[in-house]
């Protein structure tokens, strides 16, 4: 038995990851990971007493190339004997009506279909070390509390990732002594993701630093994990103790260390449906708990203080003046309702779609936004569609999209110094929409939650 043969079956043995029976699907892609992923679970089938289904998902985004890599996934289960299912999806036009970025239209729908094939088992995912070490990095480079430093979890209620212990060197090595092979998506060859700066760039200086940096790294993270499983508990028994009614009491709050003071605030707030709740929320809350005020959050949840209770405040506030300048180096934004994401698009992926379609997608000719700013609205503004004879208040504008009085406040959109650009569930606006001429593509949209 090789090394890494005995790695993986020690990790799912120590992470109690597959029951005697257990129907696995193994989400493959074709790539190095998940065909070394594969080959183990058909290698060791009868040894682990499973049943093994391969899921192939094609998303409709890289064309031949993506058709190319389902046929190669296809043609290895049927000369190795291993059930498949394969889906296909048009991720983009998905994509387009849901508001969701492409990256997480597609993970919905794959873990969509893995749920359905799976029923009962164990969806098999080929997440190694070096994916922890760039969700890492990618997170610290962002801003993350202690979660977020902790990496990829072997196991997620159904979902396990056997190769967490391995690095890619190792997957390669392995798959090359058992003459096994599999594709590359040419998007993981690039440098116009941020993933692939830090795989390409990042993670090979750290490895020259030093020669056991994996080891160290998986160290760093089994305690940053233990930590933060016992942060958890003890947030969970402070939240249990303050809780009164749907109401919390801000003196027991304020009894405990800052610490699990800021924790449990978020926990809290999370309570009410707040959603990708920061540090920088919870100082704005704790700068009005003693006294009285309120504060809008990700997710549209407005958290209030009356001095003695922290709860959900169910009338909305006022808009509150935000100015925050767009900067093409920095893809997501903070603000007072949600978070903004401006993601930088291949130009391929959307010469199918038409200018309305895209514009009212949040898609943006990127070089028209310089100098603009992201804000709440203002006496006087007002909105132009492409192609449009004549632009619109935003008071009937909002009618004409039944965007609620409610829903108004606070409502996020992207300006320069003369014209809306780009408004929240909106679209954008003539004056930043694609034409013939366009070389630069981004989407911005509301991100509402943290794909793994």
């Amino acid at each position: 038995m090789k090394k890494i043969e005995e790695k993986i079956l020690a990790d799912i043995e120590k992470h109690h990851m597959i029951c005697d029976g257990d129907t696995v699907v193994v989400a493959v892609s074709g790539g190095a990971d998940s065909m070394c992923l594969l080959h183990f679970f058909n290698k060791f089938s009868s040894k682990l007493n499973i049943n093994v289904i391969c899921a192939h998902v094609n998303h409709g985004i890289r064309g031949a190339e993506a058709d190319s890599d389902e046929a190669f996934v296809r043609e290895f289960c049927e000369k190795n004997g291993i059930k498949s299912v394969f889906a296909h999806f048009d991720v983009p036009g998905i994509s387009e009506s849901t508001k969701e970025s492409l990256e997480q239209c597609g993970r919905r729908l794959r873990y969509d279909f893995f749920s359905q094939v799976c029923h009962d088992g164990k969806i098999a995912t080929a997440h190694n070390l070096n994916d922890s070490v760039e969700t890492f990095l990618f997170n610290f480079s962002r801003g993350t509390g202690l979660k977020g430093l902790t990496g990829i979890p072997p196991v997620r209620n159904n979902i396990i990732r056997p190769l967490s212990s391995c690095t890619r060197d190792e997957i390669e090595e392995y798959l090359n002594a058992e003459n096994i092979s599999f594709v590359t998506d040419s998007t993981n060859l690039s440098d116009d993701y941020s993933r692939n700066k830090i795989r390409h760039n990042i993670v090979p200086v750290l490895k020259e630093l030093n020669n056991g940096f994996f080891s160290v790294f998986t160290n760093c993270v089994s305690t940053l994990t233990d930590t933060e499983d016992y942060l958890a508990k003890q947030t969970k028994s402070a939240f249990e103790r303050v809780f009164f009614e749907d109401k919390f009491s801000v003196e027991g709050i304020l009894s405990y260390d800052k610490v699990i003071q800021d924790r449990v605030i978020i926990k809290i707030a999370e309570y009410f449906g707040a959603k990708d709740v920061s540090f920088n929320h919870v100082e704005i809350i704790k700068s009005f708990l003693l006294g009285s005020g309120a504060v809008m959050l990700p997710g549209g949840v407005t958290l209030a203080s009356d001095g003695k209770k922290l709860y959900k405040q169910e009338k909305p506030l006022p808009d509150v003046e935000i100015h925050e300048s767009y900067n093409e180096e920095i893809n997501s934004y903070s603000f007072p309702g949600c978070k903004l994401i401006v993601e930088f698009i291949d130009k391929e992926d959307v010469k199918h779609y038409n200018i309305e379609k895209l514009c009212s997608s949040g898609y943006a000719d990127a070089d028209k936004l310089k100098n603009s700013v992201f804000r709440t609205r203002r006496n006087g503004d007002r909105f132009r569609f492409s192609c449009a004879e004549h632009s619109k208040s935003l008071k009937n504008l909002f009618k004409e999209k039944n965007i609620t009085p409610a829903d108004r406040y606070g409502i996020p959109m992207l300006a320069d110094e003369n014209n809306i650009l780009w408004i929240n569930g909106v679209g954008v606006s003539e004056y930043a929409s694609i034409d013939e001429n366009t070389e630069n593509i981004v989407r911005i949209y509301v991100s509402e939650s943290c794909p793994d």
